[in-house]
């Protein structure tokens, strides 16, 4: 390469970095409505000099949490010692980090003693990303912050910065936020309005622009692109058809239990071939698989399992159809996934149970009853079959807004709004 060829390749890297970094100039990008509990992750990484990784699916917001903390570090960092880059841009995704770095502090004449705050966006489509970023943290006074969609691939890679990275993973919107988008205010003394907003959050799902501006196109939109640019492009898959349909089977199962080996009958596939496609639908976080609960880890890794795609709003999109049974399952399970251990399904002698959950070493049931049939009160049997079976003293039924708690044998039975789980 020719000097002048080496010259006009900085130049076009500056401008487009001075295009993605306006508050060199003292101009700001607009950052939308905060999400406070990811700002305060984000502010306490800053008492070590860790990198952090923000992983989460296409348009679940992380470029927004990043450019908002980024807003909230100008209050106390100088423009020109914090550096954004989006790096699937074309000009960028073939730089490497390290040079990416050298140029910004050769911009501005930054001693390498000045401590600079780099933002590295779509961290997946750079090659060795990890190794830089070691060498990076290593040897310069940098704090990094990465983000990408690539789960798995990029957590897997995460493993060579042991002890020098720490994740964050970045969801859809829980109901507490999704109150703040909706500017909604409803507390525990009214219930009714709760209720009300609860039943909206479990059609509409928690994606931040369908909250604010509901789309028709906006997920036929959102999965082709995590399965045709993300999926695709990544994995080389050779028919993404059957990848789609086999997309369309899982939320069609949502809640129920599935082997592999059926799942593959269904698409006449290979058992080997359903296994990556889903592990492809899974690193992309559209989908989540949860394990039979079982003390045998065999029967946790072998047995069949349940599949719940990770936002309602997607889940209605692919099913054609609102169904507020799956959702509300769907979203007792998100909300379990991140508060308990050891989360599993209950299925012994053909009786099933959607979760069993591990809390300070004790076993909980829990059950999502949208709608309560009658006589619920005689429908405790296999419940507290299973209680015995896994030694549980506690049953939860989660509700749509009926109250209730009795023991029943030493056993604690409750039924309570799932609303009241989520604030």
């Amino acid at each position: 390469m020719t000097y002048g060829a080496i010259r006009n390749r900085i130049y076009r890297m500056e401008e487009i970095l001075n295009l993605l970094n306006p508050w060199w100039f003292g101009k700001y990008v607009e950052t939308g409505i905060e999400r406070g509990s990811y700002l305060n992750k984000l502010e306490k990484s800053l008492v070590n000099k860790r990198a952090v990784l923000l992983v989460g699916s296409r348009r679940v917001g992380k470029t927004t949490i990043l450019h908002q903390f980024i807003k909230k570090l100008l209050k106390k960092i100088s423009s020109r010692h914090i550096l954004y880059a989006l790096m699937d841009h074309p000009q960028l995704s073939t730089r490497s980090i390290l040079e990416l770095v050298h140029e910004f502090r050769k911009m501005f004449a930054t001693d390498r003693s000045t401590k600079l705050y780099i933002f590295l966006d779509e961290i997946q489509y750079v090659k060795d990303w990890e190794r830089q970023v070691k060498s990076l943290v290593d040897t310069e006074n940098v704090k990094i912050f990465l983000s990408g969609s690539a789960s798995s691939q990029l957590l897997l890679k995460s493993h060579y910065l042991t002890g020098r990275i720490e994740n964050i993973e970045a969801c859809p919107l829980d109901f507490g936020e999704f109150l703040i988008f909706k500017k909604a205010k409803s507390g525990i003394s009214e219930p009714y309005k709760a209720e009300k907003h609860f039943d909206e959050y479990l059609s509409l799902g928690g994606y931040p622009e369908y909250v604010l501006r509901p789309d028709p196109s906006y997920f036929a939109d959102l999965v082709n692109n995590i399965l045709y640019k993300d999926i695709v492009s990544m994995y080389q898959v050779r028919n993404p058809d059957l990848l789609k349909d086999l997309l369309l089977l899982l939320a069609d199962r949502s809640g129920h239990h599935a082997t592999y080996t059926k799942l593959a009958s269904v698409l006449s596939l290979k058992n080997d071939t359903v296994k990556k496609y889903v592990y492809y639908l899974k690193n992309t976080l559209l989908v989540d698989e949860l394990p039979r609960y079982s003390t045998s880890r065999s029967h946790r890794i072998y047995g069949p399992k349940k599949f719940y795609v990770t936002d309602n709003g997607l889940l209605f999109h692919l099913l054609g159809r609102i169904s507020r049974g799956a959702a509300f399952e769907r979203t007792l399970y998100e909300c379990l996934k991140h508060r308990t251990k050891g989360l599993g399904f209950y299925y012994e002698n053909a009786q099933e149970v959607d979760f069993v959950s591990e809390e300070s070493g004790k076993r909980v049931l829990w059950e999502a009853k949208y709608e309560l049939p009658r006589g619920y009160e005689l429908d405790l049997d296999r419940y507290l079959a299973a209680a015995k079976s896994l030694d549980v003293t506690k049953i939860i039924f989660a509700t749509k807004s009926f109250v209730k708690k009795v023991k029943v044998n030493k056993i604690t039975v409750e039924w309570t709004p799932l609303w009241r789980l989520l604030v």
